[in-house]
C-alpha cells in the first residue's frame, strides 16, 4: 500500500473511442453491475466511425450490497476468486464482462531507450505524453469517484495470463478492497474489475478492517503467492494489524485460506523476487518506522522465515528488490530528504548478509522505486520525486550494472500533483519462442485523489 497524498489532473482518452463517451453516474457510490453496449465514435482526426464497447453503470445502493453477495467456496475451504460483474466462478470473467475491452490494437512503439523499445497498445499516446498507457482500470469513465492507488501488483501466471491488482477505494485511503484485471493476449486487452473475494468480503464485513493485496510472486513451480495485509482504522488513522499469504495452485482460480507469514510478525510487503527454488519478499517495518527485513521460502511459498535485516537506514522507506545478472540480490529504498539518490545495498550470499548502504545518483529523482533486471539491463522506475522542479512525473531509468544509472526517461509528464505508485513483472516467461519483456503497472490521478491504473511495456531489441 502507498499512503502518501498525491493529486494529478489528467485528460484521459480511452483508446479509439475518445469522442462521445457517456460519463459514469458521478456518484461516489461504486456501481456494482455493468452491461456492455456497442456504439460508434469517429477515429481521431478522421470522420470514420468505429465500433467500441461501452460499459454503462447500474447503480446499486451501497447498503444493500451485503444481501446481494453470494459466497462461493472450493474444495477444502478454498476461496474462489469471483468476477465483479455477473456470476462467473473459478476466477473466469462472467459473460457480461468478457468483451469489456476495446478492439485490440497493434503496439504503439512510442519511444526507445538503450537497446529497448518502450511501448503501449493505445495508438493515441506517445512516450512522454501527459499519460502514456494501456488502461487496465478506468474509474474515470466506469466508476467516477473511485481510486485505484493501493498495491499495485502485477504478475504473469504460469498459464500465460497477465494480472494487474489494484484497489477500489473511496479516495486516497484504505476505505475499500483489492480487485484485478486479467489479460489473455499479452496485455493488449483486459477484463477489468474482478473483485478479490477475500478482500471484498472483509470490507463488507467491517469497513474499518479492510484487507488488501500488497505484493505477489509466482514460484518456480507456478504457484501464485499473494502477500495479504489486514488493516485497522481508528479515528481516521490506520495501521497494519496482520501480515499473511494466500496461494493458488491453479492460476488464480482458487485460493488457499489466509495464513500468517510468521506468527505475529507485521510489516509492509514492498518487493518480491524469485531465484530458482528460493522465493524472497522484502518487508518495510513501515508502521513502526523500523528497518527493512528479508523473508525467504524454499518450499514453494508454503512457509516463510526471516533471513536478514538489511543495512538500509530506518529513515528509508518503500522498497525495491531484484535478482542481479550474477545471482546477487539488489535491494533499495527511498529517502524523503534526498530524492536525487537511490539508496541500496547488495547481498552476495542469497540475502543472509548485505553490503554497507550505498547511494546512486538519479538525474530526475526517484520516489516509490521499483527494480527489474532483463536482457543485460537493469531498470529502475517510479515517481520523479515529490518536491521541487520536475517532480511528480513518472520516470524510467536504465543501468548496465545496477549501481550507476543513465539519464532518466520521462514516461508520463503530467506533473500537476504526485502520482505513480507502481510495480513490474517479467512477461513471456512461459513462451519459448517469444522474447521476455518488462510490464510496468502504475497509477495516475484523473482528478483530485482519484486514480486510474495503466500498464506499459519495455521490449529489448533483438540482436
Amino acid at each position: 500500500m502507498k499512503t502518501q497524498v498525491r493529486v494529478v489532473v489528467s485528460m484521459l482518452f480511452f483508446g479509439m473511442a475518445h469522442v462521445g463517451l457517456q460519463a459514469a453516474t458521478g456518484s461516489t457510490e461504486f456501481p456494482t453491475s455493468y452491461s456492455p453496449s456497442v456504439r460508434t465514435a469517429n477515429l481521431p482526426n478522421t470522420n470514420t466511425p468505429a465500433p467500441f464497447l461501452a460499459l454503462e453503470p447500474t447503480k446499486v445502493e451501497a447498503n444493500t450490497s451485503k444481501s446481494l453477495l453470494v459466497y462461493l467456496y472450493g474444495a477444502g475451504g478454498s476461496y474462489v476468486a469471483d468476477s465483479k460483474f455477473g456470476s462467473g466462478s473459478g476466477g473466469e470473467p462472467a459473460e457480461d464482462q468478457k468483451n469489456s475491452s476495446l478492439i485490440s490494437q497493434p503496439p504503439s512503439q512510442s519511444g526507445q531507450i538503450d537497446g529497448a523499445v518502450v511501448y503501449d497498445y493505445d495508438p493515441s499516446t506517445e512516450l512522454g505524453d501527459d499519460v502514456f498507457y494501456t488502461i487496465v482500470c478506468d474509474f474515470e469513465r466506469d466508476a467516477r469517484g473511485r481510486n485505484s492507488h493501493g498495491g499495485p501488483v502485477c504478475m504473469e501466471y504460469a498459464n500465460g495470463d497477465l494480472v494487474a491488482f489494484h484497489t477500489n477505494t473511496s479516495g486516497h485511503n484504505i476505505d475499500g478492497w483489492s480487485e484485478y484485471a486479467v489479460s489473455k493476449d499479452s496485455g493488449r486487452t483486459w477484463n477489468k474489475y474482478n473483485k478479490f473475494r477475500y478482500s471484498h468480503e472483509a470490507y463488507l464485513r467491517d469497513p474499518n478492517s479492510p484487507v488488501w493485496i500488497e505484493e505477489g510472486l509466482v514460484t518456480e513451480k507456478g504457484t501464485v503467492v499473494l502477500f495479504v495485509t489486514h488493516f485497522q482504522c481508528k479515528s481516521k488513522a490506520y495501521s497494519r494489524s496482520k501480515s499473511g499469504v494466500m496461494r493458488s495452485y491453479d492460476h488464480g482460480s482458487t485460493w488457499t485460506d489466509y495464513e500468517s507469514v510468521d506468527g505475529n510478525f507485521i510489516g509492509y510487503p514492498c518487493a518480491t523476487a524469485v531465484a530458482g527454488a528460493v522465493n524472497y519478499v522484502l518487508f518495510d517495518i513501515f508502521d513502526a518506522d523500523g528497518p527493512h527485513v528479508l523473508y525467504a521460502s524454499t518450499d514453494d511459498g508454503r512457509t516463510w522465515s526471516k533471513r536478514s535485516t538489511l543495512t538500509l537506514d530506518n529513515s528509508k522507506w518503500y522498497g525495491a528488490l531484484c535478482i542481479m545478472a550474477d545471482g546477487r540480490l539488489l535491494a533499495g529504498a527511498y529517502e524523503t530528504k534526498d530524492e536525487n539518490h537511490f539508496y541500496y545495498c547488495i547481498s552476495e550470499d542469497n540475502g543472509y548478509t548485505w553490503s554497507e548502504q550505498k547511494r546512486a545518483y538519479v538525474d530526475k529523482k526517484i520516489r516509490d522505486p521499483e527494480l527489474a533486471y532483463l536482457a543485460g539491463s537493469y531498470y529502475l522506475h517510479g515517481r520523479s520525486g515529490y518536491i521541487g522542479q520536475g517532480g511528480n512525473r513518472f520516470v524510467l531509468y536504465q543501468s548496465d550494472n545496477g549501481e550507476n544509472w543513465k539519464s532518466g526517461v520521462v514516461v508520463s509528464k503530467d506533473a500537476k500533483g504526485p502520482d505513480g505508485y507502481n510495480h513490474n513483472c517479467i512477461i513471456n516467461k512461459y513462451k519459448a519462442d517469444v522474447a521476455k519483456e518488462l510490464m510496468v503497472e502504475y497509477s495516475i490521478s484523473y482528478t483530485g485523489h482519484f486514480t486510474n491504473e495503466y500498464v506499459f511495456f519495455v521490449k529489448p531489441e533483438t540482436k
